[in-house]
């Protein structure tokens, strides 16, 4: 079956959480949760992780921040954003080094295609 690409995702929101770990288990991806960004601190430097999916604005610490820390720890991890507030996709991916911004609401197949596209 090969090797089993494990995605972490850093949400506040435990619907989100929870449906986007049964969309991507039901996609064969193993999943970690954390509901804030101290938790995923520590599940980032703790944990193996092939995929970054997270939300901008997290309590403790921001999506901005664990992106900082991520690229500290593991550089040559993909991270995909997820946000409802008004930042431009360029901006994002150009000054914080993610390479895909998906603005909420997204569609599945978007996020989908972006992370299959990102652990081939």
């Amino acid at each position: 079956m090969g090797d089993v690409k494990n995605i972490m995702v850093i949400d506040d929101d435990d619907h989100i959480r929870l449906l986007l770990k049964e969309l991507l288990e039901s996609s064969g991806y193993k999943v970690s949760l954390a509901k804030d960004g101290l938790e995923g601190m520590n599940k980032l430097k703790n944990e193996p992780v092939d995929l970054l999916l997270l939300d901008v604005r997290l309590p403790y610490i921001s999506g901005i921040g664990l992106i900082k820390i991520a690229r500290q720890h593991k550089p040559e991890i993909p991270i995909i954003c997820m946000t409802g507030y008004g930042l431009s996709p360029e901006t994002m991916v150009e000054e914080e080094c993610i390479e895909k911004l998906l603005r909420k609401p997204f569609k599945i197949s978007e996020l989908l295609n972006a992370v299959n596209d990102m652990l081939k």
